[in-house]
């Protein structure tokens, strides 16, 4: 038996108008199918680029959606550096302030101590007043005991960029005029202090302190009766009277040049001390130094006595400048620490 092979057709029938005549063509199923495939090709293709588009743009969205919210949070995180930075700058101000009150402090403290010491003070020094829109929003300086309150408040009034950049300005401003004073005021301190230090020196080699620890002044300087011969006479001196054996101090910081015993003066000290001045000290039961030893304003030296031209127990003693016996009450300002 013989088979054979017919190629199949189909036939597309179109049909433009009711009134036109019909028109027929003829495919073959093979080119049928081959464009079925094609077909099919072709939508598999569609399907697989729109199914590639869509999986890039959830992608591309979930991307962006990330991308969003870092944004998002590095924005906060910006406002929350800016409105940190505002706050530093006002804290910064506030310090500024403080500084400028210390630094004023400082100069009303130098003029005390140059007041104390007896130096020249400058007095034109005054607390200056805020001028900057720091946390004393009136402008005044006001200090606050932590420990006795805490407490603030206010109305919420916030702050424009422009007024922190004017705060920055000002306070950039206090901060270079109190770098500039405080090196002043380093060099004014510096001074003040080699000037009281020169003072004290100074204070320390001048007789300024009661030889005795009695107070009692039995005959001043200058012309009196002479309790011998009851004649006028000149006392180079002052007479402290006192018991016997009191003790007898130093009046100034100084070296013993003499020590001895004569008719007249009994045992005596001599101290010499700077700038020309010397210390004499008589009628002593006892002398408790020797000649050559430093001494120090205030160390015992010796111990009252009578001996020598006296008419009882009591210090005789004498201030030389340049030689010159020269009145010795106007020196006679301290008292010992020890009383």
């Amino acid at each position: 038996m013989k088979f054979k092979w017919k190629a199949k057709k189909l036939t597309l029938v179109i049909i433009p108008d009711a009134n036109q005549s019909v028109v027929r063509f003829r495919i073959p199923h093979l080119i049928a199918y081959i464009a079925a495939a094609c077909l099919a090709i072709l939508l598999l293709i569609t399907t697989t680029i729109y199914v590639l588009h869509s999986l890039q743009a959830s992608d591309l969205q979930f991307k962006l959606s990330g991308a969003n919210q870092q944004w998002s949070a590095a924005l906060t995180s910006k406002d929350k550096t800016i409105e940190q930075l505002h706050n530093e700058v006002i804290q910064l101000s506030v310090q500024a302030e403080q500084i400028k009150a210390q630094v004023e402090e400082m100069k009303k403290f130098e003029n005390d101590l140059k007041t104390i010491a007896g130096l020249d003070t400058n007095t034109t020094g005054k607390a200056v007043a805020s001028s900057s829109s720091s946390g004393a929003l009136n402008g005044t300086n006001v200090e606050i005991d932590s420990a006795v309150a805490s407490g603030v408040g206010g109305s919420p009034n916030p702050v424009s960029q422009d007024d922190i950049i004017k705060l920055g300005e000002e306070t950039l401003a206090s901060f270079t005029a109190l770098n500039s004073e405080v090196k002043d005021l380093q060099t004014s301190l510096t001074e003040t202090k080699q000037k009281v230090a020169d003072k004290q020196q100074l204070l320390r080699i001048t007789p300024t302190l009661w030889p005795t620890s009695t107070k009692l002044v039995t005959s001043t300087f200058g012309y009196r009766t002479d309790p011998f011969t009851h004649r006028p006479s000149f006392h180079s001196g002052i007479d402290f009277g006192a018991k016997a054996n009191d003790p007898v101090y130093a009046t100034a910081d100084g070296k013993v040049i003499s020590t001895g015993s004569d008719i007249y003066h009994g045992n005596n000290i001599v101290i010499e001390h700077t700038k020309g001045l010397r210390t004499w000290y008589m009628h002593l039961n006892k002398i408790l130094v020797n000649k050559g030893d430093p001494i120090e304003k205030g160390d015992k030296i010796g111990l009252v006595g009578t001996t020598g031209r006296s008419t009882g127990p009591h210090l005789h003693y004498e201030v030389l400048k340049n030689g010159e016996c020269i009145d010795p009450k106007p020196y006679l300002k301290a008292i010992r620490k020890d009383e």
